[in-house]
């Protein structure tokens, strides 16, 4: 369906000299999709869209003059479209026009915005940020959901980050710190933000896929240098432009819409990864003055005047929170503490089992006790019987008789005492 759209667009100029102006390969999807369904609502060819504008243009004063803006009014007014589907394809058609070099005027379909709808789950979960990569097509895509959740950085200071602010620290499990001074941050250092920066640190697992995607930009012809942007723009081949920070919102609209096919039912934005980094770190039971300056907030209260942390002392409270903050590492987790708790039930059923061979040989004891002092009753009623007193050899001859007897009584039940054998 896609190839078809492209080659319907081919086909006409404007649609032509449009599709090449579309630099990311999802935009073009998403764009090219909703414009089509345009085109067919209102009966006209790209050309036409086109030729209505310039009709406008060339009588100003008149009716003519907004007639493409009110078509595409119009348009809105008759449909039954879902607010995001109408605000996708609005954005289609504005750039149809736009790079077309016949702008829509600004204020046209402005009831079409960006209305969104409180998320069910406003805080995401490591498996939503698993679906969120997934449904990137790009490794930039990927390196970006992670980047954020790995960072805790705000979009705006994500966007004029460059990749000298990756600083190694020589930790496999996190490889890199960043320190971001106030004027990249919230605030810019003015007033209640004076004397404010974010030291922050990207783990390993973000660390893979920010890599993934510098290959993937070289492979594009974008030779990335530590002095270039952090995220670029899939524009023109070679020309290395910064992802604007308007971009980091339509770009985590896109991937929620592809992860669960209806922005109402979930939607994440980039601040909601702060949200996910900072409960994180509270999992990991990490003091709040030490979340503050790797989130980039303000100490607050009298605490500010006593809360200074170097960048050894942050990476060490930063890696205690991994468990939460990368799934291979809660795996591992889940599959250490499995394993423990199978070890801890094991040895508790060993115990039960001693404990039962315990009260076994306990009950052979009492048993034999009791057989013990049978055999002594029977003995003592014997000496009273032959008076109490063994004198001579005929009484030594009639007890040993006695004895006799009870030792093959015993064997034949096999019940031989100890005290009996010689």
């Amino acid at each position: 369906m896609t190839e078809l759209r492209d080659n319907w667009l081919n086909s006409y100029s404007s649609g032509r000299l449009w599709l090449n102006k579309l630099g990311s390969p999802h935009t073009k999807k998403k764009f090219t999709e909703y414009f089509w369904t345009y085109c067919e609502a209102v009966k006209k060819t790209p050309d036409e869209l086109i030729a209505l504008k310039i009709e406008g243009l060339q009588n100003v004063g008149t009716v003519k003059e907004w007639q493409a803006e009110d078509l595409l009014e119009g348009f809105f007014a008759q449909t039954d479209m879902k607010p995001t589907a109408k605000l996708m394809l609005k954005n289609s058609v504005f750039s149809f026009y736009k790079h077309n070099r016949r702008a829509l005027e600004a204020q046209t379909a402005s009831n079409v915005k960006n209305e969104t709808p409180e998320s069910k789950k406003r805080k995401p979960t490591l498996e939503d940020l698993k679906n969120l990569e997934n449904a990137g097509h790009l490794a930039r895509d990927k390196a970006i959901v992670w980047f954020i959740a790995s960072t805790s950085c705000r979009v705006g200071t994500v966007a004029l980050l460059n990749w000298q602010d990756l600083k190694p620290t020589g930790n496999p499990e996190v490889p890199y710190s960043l320190e971001i001074e106030s004027k990249r941050l919230k605030g810019a250092g003015i007033g209640k933000y004076k004397g404010l920066k974010q030291i922050t640190f990207l783990h390993k697992y973000a660390s893979e896929k920010l890599e993934a995607y510098k290959q993937e930009a070289k492979l594009k012809g974008y030779d990335l240098k530590p002095e270039s942007p952090l995220f670029i723009r899939y524009w023109n081949k070679g020309e290395i432009k910064r992802l604007a920070p308007k971009a980091f919102g339509l770009f985590f609209d896109n991937l929620s819409l592809n992860a669960w096919g209806d922005l109402e039912q979930k939607r994440f934005s980039p601040h909601d990864l702060r949200e996910f980094f900072q409960s994180a770190m509270e999992n990991a039971g990490v003091n709040p003055n030490t979340i503050s300056p790797i989130m980039g907030h303000k100490v607050k209260g009298v605490d500010q005047h006593y809360s200074s942390h170097d960048i050894e002392e942050l990476l060490v409270k930063y890696q205690t929170a991994l468990p939460w903050m990368v799934l291979e590492t809660v795996e591992q987790v889940k599959a250490e503490t499995q394993k423990k708790l199978d070890a801890e039930q094991k040895l508790i059923t060993n115990l039960e089992y001693e404990n039962t061979e315990l009260k076994s040989k306990m009950n052979s004891l009492n048993t034999r006790q009791e057989s013990t002092e049978g055999e002594l009753a029977l003995l003592k009623k014997y000496v009273f019987t032959v008076g109490g007193v063994v004198e001579t050899k005929e009484d030594i001859k009639e007890l040993q008789g006695f004895l006799e007897k009870m030792r093959k009584e015993k064997e034949q039940k096999n019940e031989v005492k100890p005290w009996e054998e010689e």
